[in-house]
């Protein structure tokens, strides 16, 4: 909403004492005292350390790291004399927040809270990413910027969990400051401050990386014989506009629909019929649709997310009902959510400790079908769908909204096939609407990652289903369901497959699923 000219040539740090923000030039071992109002410089100070790198205050003191010795100093503005002085936990001590009484101090992959007179460690967390630099404390949560990847953290400073994460205004974030809800941001390569506010901003979620492509949705079913399928009868999963979905063009059809209708959770399907296969043959189904399809990220704060009251009792009820997939109320799964969630009431801690949850006890595989939650955790493994359905269950056990969304996925290339497709969940929080979580991911090691996988999509999806589960046309499948008889015995096979092409060269972009490896896949049964 506002930016300045830095007066430092090479900015390494960002602080505020309330009325005036503070930068270090890390080459000129100086510190500029600037007005907020207009960037002017105030003051210019000699650094305590050669090479100041994190700045921040604690008591009234300005707080000077060295990044390369490991000397914290404590610099009383008054007297500009320092008052203290102790060693990080490690010589690479780059960003510095002061939270009260207390001092947190960014040492590559970690963050170490201190007690500001002499360093003692009272507590640490593995930091978001190795490549942050810089730290800030707005009074609940702390801040860290990534250079490499051009974003900030927002950080629940107990656990170190990443709640949110933005795009850095610049190129090179190097310091971050914060003053009520305002966070400060100084770049390295373009020399400038940026004011960014967070709370009040109005937007919920951000739409970036759009990509442009053609995709092909084929179905086939292959009758080896001896016997003859009759009674074909496929329903089909119909994509929809979305936030992060555009469709660019009519759906095409190979055949036309015998008819359309929606299931009881509002998703639109169509639904094809045939009278037999014969032995020898197969029947093929396609789809073509032209889409844009891009990333989207929540920006949610915990605290505005209201009570489980406050959600609609509409959707409270239909999606927080038990079926006999869930099974809500065994024994066993009562127990578990009493066990994750305690005593917290906030909808968004309640849903982000099942998410926890599951990907601590669950590891990836694919075992062949699709079992019920209370298997699935004391098998400690499971497929993308096996990992939604058991988020959904938990978090329908915690009276919180639940569902899930299943997608064609584009992989390895911008032209690619995708014959395992992708099924996530979906979390109903008040005042931010539904959520995606994708449980699966969350047993990555990063804490950035981690939270990527709650209330972030990539570009990588074309949704073709929003559903809960047994619906009347597509029962637990997503994409399609196909229901046929076979007279006698015969070796019955379906494919399934999604082809995408790029629409043109200027419009498949965004992050490349050949940059970034998509590990999430799923088989999809078939359910004769």
């Amino acid at each position: 909403q506002k930016t300045l000219e830095c007066p430092a040539r090479y900015p390494s740090g960002l602080a505020t004492d309330g009325k005036h923000l503070f930068v270090a030039d890390w080459r000129e071992a100086k510190i500029y005292e600037i007005d907020p109002a207009d960037g002017s410089v105030a003051k210019t100070i000699a650094s305590p350390v050669l090479k100041p790198h994190g700045l921040t205050f604690v008591k009234d003191r300005l707080y000077v790291s060295d990044d390369h010795t490991g000397k914290i100093c404590a610099l009383n503005l008054q007297t500009n004399l320092v008052e203290d002085t102790f060693d990080a936990p490690d010589k690479s001590a780059t960003g510095l927040a002061g939270a009260g009484d207390s001092l947190f101090i960014l040492v590559k992959d970690k963050i170490y809270k201190v007690a500001p007179e002499d360093g003692t460690i009272l507590s640490f967390f593995p930091s978001p990413d190795s490549s942050c630099t810089c730290l800030a404390y707005d009074g609940k949560y702390l801040w860290a910027s990534n250079r490499s990847k051009d974003e900030l953290y927002m950080i629940e400073p107990v656990g170190g969990q990443v709640v949110d994460i933005i795009s850095s205004p610049g190129p090179y974030p190097a310091g971050l400051a914060c003053q009520d809800d305002v966070v400060w941001n100084v770049d390295f390569q373009n020399r400038k401050i940026y004011r960014l506010a967070i709370r009040g901003q109005g937007e919920k979620y951000h739409v970036f990386n759009p990509r442009r492509a053609n995709v092909e949705y084929l179905w086939a079913l292959n009758n080896y014989g001896p016997g003859e399928v009759s009674d074909l009868r496929l329903s089909v999963a119909v994509p929809t506009k979305l936030p992060n979905q555009k469709l660019l063009g009519e759906i095409q059809y190979s055949a036309p629909p015998v008819r359309q209708d929606q299931d009881q959770w509002g998703q639109q399907c169509a639904m094809f019929q045939w009278a037999s296969v014969p032995a020898g043959t197969k029947t093929t189904f396609t789809y073509q649709v032209p889409a844009e399809v891009s990333a989207i990220r929540y920006f949610i704060l915990p605290e505005e997310t209201g009570r489980l009251e406050d959600i609609p009792a509409e959707i409270r009820e239909k999606f927080t009902a038990d079926n006999a997939r869930y099974l809500i109320h065994s024994p066993y799964i009562q127990e578990t959510v009493k066990q994750i969630v305690g005593s917290e009431k906030n909808p968004y801690w309640i849903a982000r400790k099942i998410f926890d949850y599951v990907g601590e006890h669950l590891e990836y595989e694919i075992s062949g079908g699709w079992d019920v939650p209370e298997v699935v955790l004391k098998r400690g493994k499971g497929s993308c769908s096996e990992y939604n359905y058991t988020f959904v269950a938990l978090c329908r056990a915690a009276g919180l909204p639940a569902r899930y969304q299943g997608a064609i996925v584009v992989r390895g290339d911008d032209a690619s096939i995708d014959e395992f497709f992708h099924r996530w969940s979906q979390v109903y929080l008040p005042n931010y609407g539904w959520i995606p979580v994708d449980a699966e991911r969350g047993d990555t090691a990063s804490p950035v990652d981690h939270a990527k996988a709650f209330g972030e999509l990539n570009n990588h999806f074309l949704i073709t289903t929003i559903g809960s589960g047994d619906s009347e046309y597509l029962h637990w499948n997503y994409n399609s369901y196909a229901h046929y008889q076979i007279g006698g015995y015969s070796k019955i096979e379906e494919d399934n497959f999604g082809f995408w092409e790029p629409l043109d060269a200027t419009s498949a972009t965004g992050d490349s699923v050949k940059d970034q490896p998509e590990k999430n896949s799923c088989e999809l049964p078939a359910h004769p």
